[in-house]
């Protein structure tokens, strides 16, 4: 057993000595470059070196002698692997990249790199990357003042002498180039990550785009995203990270590390599709949200300047005067985060820029530029109006500006015809994964960084709101009647009647915006065979008018049925005997006619009907298909959006007639109460609420009556009299020690 074990052990040791001289520097070489037997693999774009003399610009001469001379156990060559972004496209760009890593890295070794550029076995997207092989020695301060031959820079170095001196110049000469044993060092290997990172940022920013490389965990960037407030960022880094798997076992497709690869990138991209549209639903959103609130408060100033009491007013009053500048100067305030905000759209049109050149962002502003030239001469030639026929110059210059116009338009035509062919190509790319993707990132970003301009905007709007409101009632208190310091039960009760008639009128104006919301507000259900309806290009809508006329065909049918049973019936109970044969055979001819022609109606209809149903469920499978279902989820999604500002709408409406009910209750409350009171006095009872003097009439009313409705913290504020001495002011009682006063006798009654 032992000798068997001693066997395989020496044969498992030559197969592995073997591999080892097969794999050698020379045979890497060969591969990164794509040369010899690796020539058919393709995908190397570009190759550079930087090789001592004696190598000849030949990268195999160097690394031949490497496999050589270097010494048994040591290691010919070292390589680094990184990947290049997707974003950047030329040679130039990513030798940008290489070049200051290398200027940094390795400017001190003897290296050769080759840049790939190819499609991914599994993601089947570009996956361009640089292969960097090169020597651990140095070009230490012997080797760039001359340099040594092939042999003699493999060799061990000179070391020090045993008196401790240092070799001269030409035994260093003579022996090996020093090994740099930085790359000995673990964590400098793993900071080369963090510093291949920053330099791909700064490339990136060079060429113009805002993606950066993140090379942290999904941890440490999910823990900064939630520091940022940045939810969506953080809940696509939410994730397991991805194992790695060889090239080798990419290859083998029975490999079941492959399958499970695949289905968890799957997985992944679905995951950062659901991620993306929420967080683009929540942007338009809040966008809406914004943008119908500013509308809100626009309108009231609108009104408030429409007025009568702001056109008719000089603001000579200084309380008035300093309320318009604070209006005015609010107006301005928002005015100016309005224009800082970036719009879902712009946002996203600015990152598509990012991820063209030059000559294809030129044609794409070009073509949409063009686009609405043409869009606004055809507006405008739609809104001339034709002159009388009888005035015929007018006639003539008409015709003439629409003949100018109509050919602008067809020359805007050419022009768009010229340029739709490669724009159309240009949005094919940019529909592609990858660079969709990072569009969606970099959108996302371009909004993210904009959440404080909507915030700002937002905070604008709410205190302009305020100034309008404090300018609005310190203009219509001027036209009000003085406000009252006392008032009767009667007043009390007619002034809250008043009050309860204005909270009706506005309930019944609310409940018809509430009933015209509603048949605008779209439901998921709705917005599903919208969506499938906009996927087939309207085929399901014009499906549904089929079966609305062939519904009307079938109710049809059903009297003729009826009056043909009837007729039937008819015939069959009458005495035949007693009339002429012509008679009966003219009637069953005609019975036996309206019959068959029921029946090839009932025939034709029974027809379309399986006609339909054919087309509804062909329709059907066609929406049940994987890309249908994404397409139509992204469809329904935008509808709602966009539906989702009459869903806000309709909850504000909502909201405020809930309220309005809860006070036209609480009024019908109060009226009642003061009912009972004015049934109940027997003398001209006055109130008066001791706070303020300055309170509207209406609110001084509201606080009486819920004091005559014995709410605790309002008869602590209202004072009442018998009306005997008002003048002198001494019956004025507060309420709730008359109160107490009154609970004391009903005591003393029971007690009695």
């Amino acid at each position: 057993m032992t000798i068997l074990t001693e066997k395989f052990a020496i044969h498992t040791a030559q197969k592995i000595l073997k591999h080892i001289e097969k794999i050698n520097a020379q045979s890497h070489l060969e591969y990164i470059n794509r040369e010899r037997a690796y020539e058919n693999r393709g995908a190397c774009i570009f190759h550079a070196h930087h090789l001592p003399k004696w190598a000849h610009d030949d990268p195999k001469k160097f690394f031949q002698a490497a496999d050589k001379y270097e010494g048994t156990g040591h290691r010919r060559y070292v390589e680094i692997e990184f990947a290049l972004p997707n974003e950047l496209k030329t040679v130039e760009q990513y030798r940008q990249i290489i070049d200051a890593f290398i200027a940094k890295h390795l400017s001190d070794h003897y290296y050769a790199y080759a840049i790939h550029d190819k499609i991914g076995m599994l993601s089947g997207q570009r996956h361009p990357h640089v292969h960097i092989m090169f020597s651990e020695r140095l070009i230490d301060d012997v080797e760039k003042i001359k340099e040594r031959s092939a042999k003699a820079f493999f060799l061990y170095p000179a070391r020090k002498k045993k008196d401790g001196s240092q070799p001269s110049f030409k035994e260093k000469w003579k022996r090996g180039a020093p090994k740099d044993r930085k790359w000995c060092n673990h964590q400098y290997v793993t900071d080369l990550r963090a510093d291949f990172a920053h330099i791909q940022n700064a490339v990136l920013e060079q060429n113009g785009f805002s993606i950066r490389v993140d090379h942290r965990s999904l941890k440490a960037q999910k823990e900064e995203a939630e520091q940022n407030g940045d939810s969506s960022l953080a809940r696509l880094f939410s994730r397991v990270p991805e194992k790695y798997v060889g090239v080798i076992s990419c290859q083998n497709y029975e490999e079941p590390r492959l399958e499970r690869l695949k289905i968890f990138r799957g997985l992944r991209e679905r995951h950062f599709d659901l991620v993306m549209k929420l967080d683009a639903s929540t942007k338009e959103t809040e966008e809406l949200e914004v943008k119908d609130d500013v509308q809100f408060v626009s309108s009231r100033i609108k009104t408030l300047i429409e007025s009568k009491e702001y056109s008719e007013q000089k603001f000579a009053d200084p309380l008035l005067a300093d309320l318009k500048n604070k209006m005015l100067t609010a107006i301005a305030q928002v005015n100016k985060w309005k224009r800082a905000i970036i719009s879902q759209h712009d946002a996203e049109e600015q990152a598509k820029l990012e991820y063209m050149a030059k000559s294809e962002r030129e044609l794409w502003l070009k073509y949409f530029e063009t686009l609405a030239q043409k869009n606004h001469l055809e507006h405008f030639l739609k809104s001339l109006k034709k002159p009388d026929e009888s005035d015929k110059e007018a006639t003539r210059a008409f015709a003439q500006i629409a003949s100018s116009i109509k050919t602008q338009i067809a020359d805007l035509d050419s022009s768009l015809s010229s340029m739709k062919k490669p724009v159309e190509d240009i949005r094919r790319r940019l529909e592609l994964p990858d660079c969709r993707n990072n569009i969606l990132m970099v959108t996302h970003q371009i909004l993210q960084a904009n959440t404080h301009a909507r915030k700002m905007l937002k905070r604008a709007n709410i205190d302009l709101d305020k100034v309008v409101d404090d300018l609005r009632n310190a203009l219509f208190a001027q036209s009000l009647e003085e406000p009252q310091t006392t008032f009767k039960t009667r007043q009390v009760y007619d002034l809250i009647r008043r009050q309860y008639r204005d909270l009706k009128k506005e309930h019944e104006d609310l409940f018809a915006d509430k009933f015209h919301l509603q048949r605008q507000v779209i439901s998921p259900q709705r917005a599903i065979f919208m969506a499938k309806n906009i996927f087939v290009n309207g085929a399901y809508k014009r499906l549904r008018e089929e079966v609305r006329r062939y519904k009307k065909e079938e109710q049809k049918l059903a009297p003729k049925l009826l009056a043909y049973a009837k007729e039937e019936k008819e015939f069959q109970k009458r005495d035949w005997s007693v009339f002429p044969r012509s008679t009966f055979l003219q009637v069953q001819y005609y019975l036996t006619k309206q019959r068959t022609l029921i029946e090839l109606e009932r025939s034709r209809l029974e027809q379309i009907k399986f006609f339909l149903q054919n087309k509804q469920y062909e329709l059907e499978v066609l929406c049940r298909q994987p890309e249908a279902v994404k397409k139509i989820e992204e469809i329904a999604t935008g509808i709602l959006r966009k539906n989702f500002r009459f869903v806000r709408q309709l909850e504000k409406v909502e909201n405020r007639n809930k309220e309005i009910i809860e006070r036209m209750n609480h009024a019908k409350e109060q009226m009642k109460a003061l009912e009972n009171q004015i049934a109940r006095d027997k003398v001209n009872t006055h109130y008066r609420v001791t706070v303020s003097d300055t309170l509207s009439n209406n609110k001084a009313v509201s606080l009486i009556a819920d004091a005559i409705l014995n709410e605790p913290e309002a008869v602590q504020l209202v004072a009442r009299s018998t009306g005997n001495n008002l003048e002198m002011e001494k019956d004025w009682e507060l309420m709730s020690e008359l109160d107490k006063d009154e609970l004391l006798d009903k005591k003393i009654v029971r007690e009695l």
